[in-house]
């Protein structure tokens, strides 16, 4: 079995991850909340996977880090195994589920995509099928252009996380699959949207030419459209998430889009998703006294009815006041 590092990865260890993973031209890693919700992930996932790797040990951090290596260089599955089985002592055809979960494995670290099986874990993530060919191939097939939708939407200052959960009673589901981000599902009793929120990790990658152009900036800017920094609210509402769910605090840093950068045609790999999204939150009406009260899209609708309360509850003051000194006045003068 493995000696794992512990509950913590040593500052060294981390370092030399990220200097396997995404080259030198990283920042520099440090001990800190926000590197350690990626290698939370780092360690969960490999904690899991060791403990079907007992036959033997494959899922070694060396192999990782040449697994990642070949991917770089545009091999393909099938030759990455088959250098992998030669580093296997004894190699026998019952370990290729071993090599498997290994290379699977590696890409899941890398690339914090859900791919291949976790026998010993149920995530209920989307799945990502890399069967044969480059891990590039597979990975643009799977993030491409979504234009499929053509409505147009508007990107208001109030569409925020904050406001889709308060008055679109909508639960945020904070993600580790980068497949999920922006995800909807209205199956169940409560629609949920998934977030990916790493973005610690996103921004290791921005140089990265695995994924498809522009993916990355482009989730970036979904994570500034949707929790805008500057944003005193959304601040405060992040922040309990933040503590209790052990969450990526520099997504609070990814900045705030100005007007123009919050057109939906800025977005190409998310783009229906966003739209998706959107057109739910402004179909949605408020079902409850409090997400009334915080529902502020309709300002002038909003307005009007508070009015029409302020006059209300001064009518009935004014009622009861006079109800009041009318069953004084009887009091003191009962015959009349």
């Amino acid at each position: 079995m493995y000696q794992h590092e512990g509950p913590s990865l040593a500052v060294s260890t981390r370092e030399g991850i990220v200097k396997e993973f995404w080259g030198d031209g990283t920042p520099t890693v440090s001990k800190s909340t926000q590197d350690d919700c990626y290698f939370e992930y780092f360690e969960n996932q490999y904690r899991i996977a060791c403990q079907d790797d007992h036959t033997q040990q494959i899922c070694t951090l060396r192999n990782i880090y040449e697994i990642v290596r070949q991917c770089k260089e545009g091999k393909t599955r099938e030759a990455i195994k088959a250098d992998l089985s030669l580093k296997v002592d004894n190699f026998q055809k019952e370990f290729d589920t071993q090599l498997d979960n290994a290379i699977d494995l590696a890409v899941r670290l890398w690339l914090m995509i859900h791919i291949g099986k976790l026998p010993r874990a149920v995530t209920g993530q989307s799945n990502v099928v890399w069967k044969e060919g480059s891990l590039r191939a597979t990975v643009n097939e799977q993030f491409q252009h979504q234009l499929i939708l053509t409505d147009s939407v508007k990107f208001e200052k109030v569409f925020n996380l904050r406001n889709v959960e308060r008055i679109a009673d909508v639960k945020i589901q904070w993600t580790p699959n980068l497949v999920d981000h922006l995800k909807f599902n209205e199956d169940g009793k409560k629609p949920v949207l998934n977030v990916f929120h790493h973005a610690t990790f996103l921004k290791y990658h921005e140089n990265s030419t695995i994924y498809p152009q522009g993916l990355i900036q482009e989730t970036l800017r979904t994570l500034a459209l949707l929790l805008p920094s500057h944003d005193k609210s959304t601040r405060k509402w992040f922040t309990p998430h933040l503590t209790s769910l052990r969450l990526d605090a520099a997504v609070l840093a990814c900045g705030q889009l100005k007007l123009e950068e919050r057109q939906i045609d800025h977005f190409k790999f998310w783009h229906d998703r966003l739209v998706v999204l959107k057109q739910y939150f402004d179909d949605s009406q408020p079902r409850t006294i409090k997400q009334w009260w915080f529902d502020d899209r309709k300002r002038v609708q909003w307005f009007w009815v508070a009015i029409v309360l302020v006059v209300c509850t001064v009518l009935f003051g004014v009622i009861q006041c006079i109800e009041g000194g009318w069953q004084i006045y009887k009091a003191y003068y009962p015959s009349i």
